[in-house]
């Protein structure tokens, strides 16, 4: 797994407004381990967009249809 500074990881309303993904959904597909998270404390999620995007592109998920780079 590649390693990101604390700058290079998204909150989960922000991941889910790159993704156009509404933040429930966003948060389903990590507790169903779909996309990875880094889980901070007993609440506190945050992610990493390039690896969330490769992992919805390796699963063929729609979610990514309309992703042509990463930001």
């Amino acid at each position: 797994m590649k390693t990101t500074s604390s700058e290079e990881l998204l909150t989960l309303v922000e991941i889910s407004q790159r993704l156009r993904l509404h933040p429930d959904t966003t948060r389903g597909l990590y507790r169903r381990g779909k996309i990875p998270g880094i889980k901070i404390g007993h609440r506190t999620l945050r992610f990493d967009y390039s690896q969330v995007v490769e992992a919805l592109r390796r699963a063929n998920d729609p979610a990514v249809a309309e992703i042509n780079t990463p930001h």
